[in-house]
């Protein structure tokens, strides 16, 4: 497979030295302006390509924090979708301080404590993503983005736990809460209103055989998060109202919240469970 076709299959975008072990000097030197082009000194990209990491390269960096979940396919958190940046702790070039009064870009810098790696390809890997996010987001929207990638097995668990040890206090609550338990990251969202409400709760649990349910609360209450991705469609839509009456039928309390009532209306929200568990509706089956 020559430059062209490796640049193809991987992204469209490397650095000048992993090109270099599929072509010699020369023959990218010939491609210059025709079949490449170079956003950043020590960068090569595809005539033609341009998106968030190209553009953030122009700037000085890399792709980093909620630039990064996209491009990897975890739990973005809702609202303007900035280009995070992330450059070198060392540099502090003209580029760098130009770019840092750019509208639409969020400039980041490593944490002291940790690696300072350049990514292949122009975006950072999960974990450093993560990272970097750690200092940006929410404790809230990171536990969500984390408990995505464990989800979809881009990190394991020890090396995010080895990325909380080794983050300041203050940057680690949402990375030590994170589990591949939630399904997404509204799930996330809404363990952790469930948390700071005190409320205990077990996810996924197997209440019938071969079905498991977003929230359990006591011995009774199901709570299930219905996202437009995998609740949207008239037959996912008919599943969830036959496992509702099944529930139901052996008498369990099923309440179900929208994407958009979790993340827009969550005291609503908490505030109906509060009525049941105030109830103690939560710990007793509703034919009893």
């Amino acid at each position: 497979m020559d430059l062209v076709e490796w640049m193809r299959a991987t992204g469209g975008l490397c650095t000048v030295q992993a090109a270099r072990d599929r072509a010699s000097s020369d023959e990218i030197d010939a491609m210059r302006g025709s079949v490449l082009w170079s956003p950043l000194r020590g960068w090569l990209a595809l005539a033609g390509m341009r998106d968030e990491r190209t553009w953030a390269l122009q700037h000085g960096g890399v792709a980093t924090c909620v630039t990064a979940f996209a491009r990897h396919g975890m739990w973005v958190p809702h609202g303007p979708q900035h280009v995070h940046v992330r450059v070198n702790r060392e540099t502090h070039s003209a580029r760098v301080a130009a770019a840092a009064s750019v509208p639409g870009i969020v400039l980041h810098r490593m944490h002291l404590r940790l690696p300072d790696r350049r990514p292949g390809h122009g975006v950072d890997v999960p974990l450093a993503a993560l990272a970097v996010a750690s200092g940006c987001v929410s404790a809230d929207d990171l536990v969500a983005a984390a408990d995505s990638a464990l989800a979809a097995g881009l990190i394991g668990r020890d090396d995010l736990r080895a990325l909380a040890a080794a983050l300041p206090r203050r940057r680690r609550r949402g990375l030590e809460r994170a589990s591949s338990l939630s399904g997404s990251g509204t799930e996330s969202a809404f363990a952790a209103v469930l948390r700071r409400a005190g409320i205990a709760f077990a996810q996924q649990a197997e209440l019938v055989p071969g079905e498991y349910v977003d929230f359990l609360i006591g011995t009774s209450l199901v709570v299930e998060i219905d996202s437009q991705r995998w609740h949207g469609s008239p037959d996912q839509q008919a599943r969830d109202r036959a496992r509702d009456a099944a529930l139901t039928a052996l008498g369990y309390r099923v309440l179900r919240f929208t994407y958009e009532q979790v993340l827009f209306e969550r005291e609503r929200c908490l505030a109906a469970i509060l009525a049941i568990v105030r109830r103690d509706g939560h710990r007793r089956r509703s034919w009893r």
